[in-house]
């Protein structure tokens, strides 16, 4: 693995977002990872947004201690009014990365609906491989793959799961609930939005 592209709305980042980049960075320590949150996804149209600069800030709170060399808070799509496409963002990657490796990290949940994605075949074609994270279903179970993604470009990883989401962080500040699945200094970022 050379390069790993690890993107999301991060509305707003959390413990499961850390985790996955942990799982990754222990399972390929010499590679360079790229964390890409997008403003605008094409899947999540009508969710309640933070701003691009909140966004940000929130990734750079929650990720802090793991950004350095080859860990890199890549603002690519955050900066885009437009929805973000992966196949873009992938082009884009490969013109920074010339001569290496990509590969995708996606959940387990996005695997049914890969086929929905713009240009999934092409996508495919351009990744070496996609590295799924398991969200649903326990080790040693194997996760669902559907047919049209073949078996050479799938890497399931063995990580435990950890079930959490941004919406039910957004829905326990709405309810004025206690969040204890971010980082302090994100849940002081994030109280403080919340309030404006």
């Amino acid at each position: 693995m050379d390069v790993i592209l690890f993107g999301g709305s991060f509305n707003p980042p959390h413990i499961g977002h850390r985790h996955v980049i942990t799982t990754i960075r222990n399972q390929f320590p010499k590679s360079k990872l790229y964390i890409c949150p997008n403003f605008v996804s094409p899947f999540k149209l009508n969710e309640k947004k933070f701003s691009k600069e909140e966004i940000w800030s929130l990734c750079l709170a929650e990720f802090e201690a793991f950004l350095e060399n080859n860990v890199i808070l890549w603002d690519d799509e955050i900066k885009k009014d437009q929805i973000s496409f992966t196949i873009d963002t992938l082009f884009k990657l490969k013109q920074l990365e010339p001569g290496h490796l990509i590969s995708l990290v996606i959940g387990e949940d996005n695997v049914t609906h890969f086929n929905q994605w713009k240009s999934y075949r092409e996508i495919l074609n351009l990744v070496y491989k996609l590295i799924i994270v398991r969200r649903e279903t326990e080790f040693p179970k194997p996760v669902s793959i559907p047919n049209y993604i073949p078996a050479e470009k799938i890497l399931v990883l063995n990580n435990p799961i950890m079930i959490k989401s941004s919406q039910e962080i957004r829905n326990l500040l709405e309810n004025g609930l206690e969040i204890n699945s971010i980082l302090p200094k994100t849940k002081t970022l994030l109280l403080n939005m919340y309030k404006q």
